[in-house]
């Protein structure tokens, strides 16, 4: 419960104060962090005291290993704002500013970097846009390696699906799918990986949100078992002829 309130406050600031991360163009503006960092805490005894600020939410959401694309780069970001680069050490804050950026800064020696930070298309990665003229960053998970459709452990996912509740999932080799039900069709995208557990993650990236399953396919890829993480319900599609 505390995990879900954490979110959907985290959710609830980005839109009363207009932070989305992905604006047209990002550039560097005051800091606005201290101001949604406070009203979350005025909503605290009301939701008895199971509220994060955001600027510490974001922090735990960026909070991983990454490689970076591109270069041999790999970053560890911690949760208490320690990290390093390779094997520089860094420190680094997570906030908001009034250029409706969500920003990461970063300090590495004598130098500091300023980003704005926005999610991929994938559902996995952050993309870091400078504010203060310096490189662009794309971060993936480093723990994770990211399937190509013809991959044969991911290949079989290609087609159209239907669950219990007949509702259907379209994936294409291009990543792009479509999910119909009687609410009509939404589009998205969707990403296949495989962690370093051997464990094949499905991803599916919509207008608002994602959601990842673990799964399963059978020998002629027309079954297909799904589990989200950290849960034991089986969702069961059926592959469409």
């Amino acid at each position: 419960m505390k995990k879900k309130i954490l979110i959907l406050t985290f959710a609830l600031m980005i839109g009363l104060m207009g932070l989305t991360g992905c604006t047209e163009e990002k550039k560097a503006g005051k800091s606005t962090t201290e101001e949604v960092d406070s009203y979350t805490a005025e909503m605290e005894d009301t939701l008895g005291g199971q509220l994060s600020a955001p600027s510490e939410a974001v922090t735990k959401a960026v909070s991983n290993t990454w490689a970076v694309q591109g270069s041999n780069d790999i970053y560890e970001l911690k949760t208490d704002g320690t990290g390093k680069k390779n094997d520089e050490d860094l420190t680094f804050e997570c906030g908001f500013d009034d250029e409706k950026n969500i920003t990461l800064q970063m300090k590495i020696g004598d130098a500091e970097m300023l980003y704005a930070i926005s999610t991929d298309e994938t559902g996995y990665g952050i993309e870091l846009t400078s504010l203060d003229g310096g490189e662009d960053l794309y971060f993936l998970p480093a723990d994770l390696e990211f399937l190509d459709m013809t991959d044969k452990r991911a290949e079989g996912i290609l087609g159209e699906w239907s669950d219990e509740s007949g509702n259907t999932y379209k994936f294409d080799e291009d990543k792009s799918m479509e999910i119909g039900g009687e609410s009509g069709k939404t589009e998205g995208t969707y990403s296949v990986v495989e962690d370093a557990n051997g464990t094949r993650l499905l991803r599916i990236v919509v207008s608002g949100g994602s959601l990842e399953y673990e799964f399963t396919l059978n020998e002629d890829n027309t079954q297909m078992d799904l589990v989200s993480p950290g849960t034991d319900t089986v969702h069961r599609w059926t592959k469409n002829k």
